[in-house]
């Protein structure tokens, strides 16, 4: 498993010294996650593929900001998570008035409100547990942000990983004990 992160990070650094042609191997072998991080936000083809092709377009101009601690696929996949999400707030903010919007749209909206300091709360929270996921074991990172934030199955982890569902199950126990561990520290 090593010998294919290191070769990941030998093509990131051809990539930078100007063989971009290169780019186009790690499209192949990341484009199946980022589109399945892409339709947990939007369903619409047409706009998955252009949020793919936004995502691919932001990781390459910040390769030369990837230092090779993390894996690849994990910083792929924040640099996913996050382009989705500022997209939904964007969309939000384009969003109707309350005026335009018909009774049973407003009433979804009151019924899933959300007091601003329960949203300050979790947005805290999010951040420690980002910070906490960077700074875990990669592989144990890695194998806990496809569970449970991507809600893979250990069978589709261990397919996209190349690593048994044993070993899988093994590394999200340890993440979960070193996230703890970090936790402790940080609260």
């Amino acid at each position: 498993m090593q010998n294919s992160e290191n070769s990941k990070n030998q093509i990131i650094d051809k990539i930078i010294c100007g063989e971009h042609n290169r780019y186009s191997e790690l499209i192949d072998k990341y484009a199946p996650m980022v589109f399945h991080v892409v339709r947990k936000f939007v369903k619409e083809d047409e706009l998955v593929e252009e949020l793919a092709q936004q995502i691919f377009v932001k990781t390459y101009e910040r390769l030369e900001i990837f230092d090779g601690r993390s894996k690849f696929s994990s910083w792929l996949y924040v640099i996913s998570m996050n382009h989705c999400r500022d997209y939904v707030k964007n969309i939000r903010r384009k969003n109707k008035n309350f005026s335009e919007m018909e009774s049973h749209e407003i009433q979804s909206l009151t019924r899933h409100s959300i007091s601003p300091e329960y949203e300050i709360e979790t947005k805290e929270t999010n951040i420690l547990l980002y910070e906490a996921l960077r700074n875990i074991t990669p592989d144990y990172a890695e194998a806990f942000l496809l569970k449970y934030d991507e809600g893979l199955s250990y069978k589709e982890i261990s397919k996209q990983l190349d690593v048994s569902v044993n070993a899988l199950k093994q590394r999200v126990h340890r993440a979960r004990a070193e996230l703890r561990e970090f936790m402790k520290h940080k609260m």
